[in-house]
């Protein structure tokens, strides 16, 4: 919870306490004796500009502020599709080639020895969807698994070689070494594809040379003695792909923005005279995008229900550029104003605590032709932000927040008897060189909200008032009023079960809320509180004892 140190010093409660443990110890007073102190001092005085209240409120960095110290409000929220691999994947590959007795009797084997038999398997790709086009990619990560089954009662070696799989410069090629005469069976998986990168001579096309060496080691050649060579690629992860990847759908999650200056508007309206709504696309992806606004709504404060909005239909849908370099970012931006969009200044006017935008994306929609590549971090991101510049005027706009109060808590280290007081007199006086004019309520509630008390009168409520401005909405004169408040001492006793603070504010700019102002980080208000105290004591004490 975020309050303004202006609100904060508006909880005198917290002064009262201290003045009266500082000016009066009641455990050292004697009895029979009436006595009628009063004592006032000066409780705060603070000068506060509008940046020093927005460095308390701005956690976030909300506020921006130009070369004339003018005002901007902006909020943001940036979602993420999932990384480009979620989207684009390369399946499991598997090959075989199979070596007869035939291969190599017809050879002269085993009269002639060694024989050398060379296999080319050129085979298409399995792929992920029918319209994909692989061209090359560069493997971040793989298993490559080898299996020779051999009946040949003769040693020999098994060499698997990828021609089109290379790194610096040479192909990916395993041998495997038969030092058994008496068959031979091996199995085995390799996880050295990082940095390899694969080209396809004919796209989606995957070609290997497999040889197979025979040396006689004395036994015959049966007719039906075979070598199955069987290989997998699996688990294949690239950094780097091209090709053409068809019209996948990357759905966005929704992006929601909260207007933190409208999360405790009860009524009236705050009305910007330029307010900004901006989409900013980014995508990572090489591959240009169709975005679709699918869902776009505020939810209101005022009324608590959500209303739905449509974009203007010359940005949806809408082409979102691709990057021609692999890790690079080409963004795309939409600004919706009142001059392409004067339904924003509706939308402002009727305090959107939330901004909801949902999206998707195509990826290749018509009209593009764009050669495609992804990245394994390649993603495609939405930013929407709302920009309130501090230009407008607002009218009965009512805040209302809650703070915990234990009442009891601030005298229960004390013997005092709030009984005993019979007022405490506050006296406010502001200076205010900003151009509104503000009522505060305090209400004084239970644990359940139920009311207490309150602070001030109907005719005290509105403690500070506007500014005077001239023609372009700046403050040029700061104005003064001061308020004098009395609590008795019979209504601070029944505070005793407060547990809770309800504060309200009830803030209009300049002339009613009728004339546009504007807010600077050098508007101030200066502030002073004064606490008088008032005590009545009976006693019953006999001083001569």
């Amino acid at each position: 919870m975020k309050y303004s140190r202006f609100l904060t010093s508006i909880l005198l409660i917290s002064f009262l306490t201290s003045c009266v443990k500082d000016y009066f110890d009641f455990d050292k007073v004697s009895n029979h004796v009436d006595w009628n102190p009063n004592v006032a001092a000066p409780a705060v005085h603070s000068k506060l500009t509008l940046r020093d209240l927005l460095q308390d409120y701005d956690v976030q960095h909300l506020f921006v502020e130009d070369t004339s110290h003018f005002l901007y409000l902006i909020y943001n929220k940036q979602v993420f599709s999932l990384p480009a691999s979620q989207y684009v994947s390369i399946p499991n590959q598997s090959l075989s080639q199979n070596f007869s007795a035939n291969d190599f009797t017809t050879q002269g084997f085993p009269t002639t020895s060694p024989v050398v038999v060379t296999k080319t398997i050129q085979q298409i790709l399995q792929i992920q969807s029918p319209t994909d086009v692989i061209d090359s990619l560069i493997f971040k990560y793989g298993t490559f698994h080898l299996e020779l089954n051999s009946t040949f009662q003769h040693t020999g070696l098994l060499t698997v070689t990828f021609p089109t799989i290379r790194k610096n410069g040479l192909p990916y090629s395993k041998t495997v070494n038969i030092n058994s005469s008496n068959g031979f069976n091996y199995s085995n998986d390799f996880n050295d594809l990082v940095d390899y990168q694969f080209t396809t001579p004919t796209s989606n096309q995957l070609v290997c040379e497999v040889t197979l060496t025979l040396t006689n080691a004395g036994h015959p050649v049966l007719p039906t003695d075979q070598a199955q060579v069987n290989m997998n690629f699996s688990n294949i992860q690239y950094k780097l792909i091209y090709g053409y990847f068809g019209n996948r759908v990357i759905p966005v999650q929704e992006d929601t923005v909260n207007v933190e200056i409208f999360n405790n508007a009860l009524n009236g309206q705050l009305y910007f005279m330029d307010p900004k709504i901006k989409f900013n696309l980014f995508n990572s992806f090489g591959v240009p995008l169709g975005a679709t606004f699918t869902d776009f709504k505020i939810y209101s404060s005022s009324d608590q229900s959500y209303h739905p909005y449509s974009i203007p239909s010359q940005y949806n849908p809408l082409i979102v550029n691709a990057p021609t370099v692999a890790g690079n970012n080409e963004i795309t931006n939409i600004l919706l104003d009142t001059s392409n969009f004067p339904t924003i200044r509706d939308i402002i006017y009727n305090n959107p605590r939330y901004f909801y935008l949902k999206t998707t994306a195509m990826m290749n929609p018509p009209s593009t032709s764009q050669y495609n590549f992804l990245t394994d971090t390649s993603r495609f991101a939405v930013n929407l932000e709302v920009e309130l510049p501090l230009w407008g005027r607002s009218t009965k706009w009512v805040l209302q927040d809650t703070a915990d109060f234990d009442f009891s808590e601030y005298y229960k280290d004390s013997t005092v008897d709030l009984n005993n007081i019979e007022y405490v007199r506050f006296n406010i006086n502001m200076l205010n060189a900003m151009p509104t004019k503000a009522g505060v309520q305090l209400y004084f509630t239970d644990s359940l909200f139920n009311v207490i008390d309150s602070m001030f009168t109907p005719q005290n409520m509105e403690i500070v008032q506007s500014g005077v401005i001239n023609g372009y909405g700046k403050v040029i004169q700061p104005t003064r009023k001061i308020t004098q408040i009395t609590y008795t001492g019979n209504r601070l006793s029944g505070l005793s079960n407060v547990k809770k603070i309800l504060i309200r504010g009830y803030i209009n700019t300049y002339n009613q809320g009728n004339t546009n102002v504007r807010f600077y980080s050098d508007n101030y208000l200066d502030v002073k509180l004064g606490v008088q105290v008032q005590a009545k004591v009976n006693t019953q004490t006999d001083f001569n004892k």
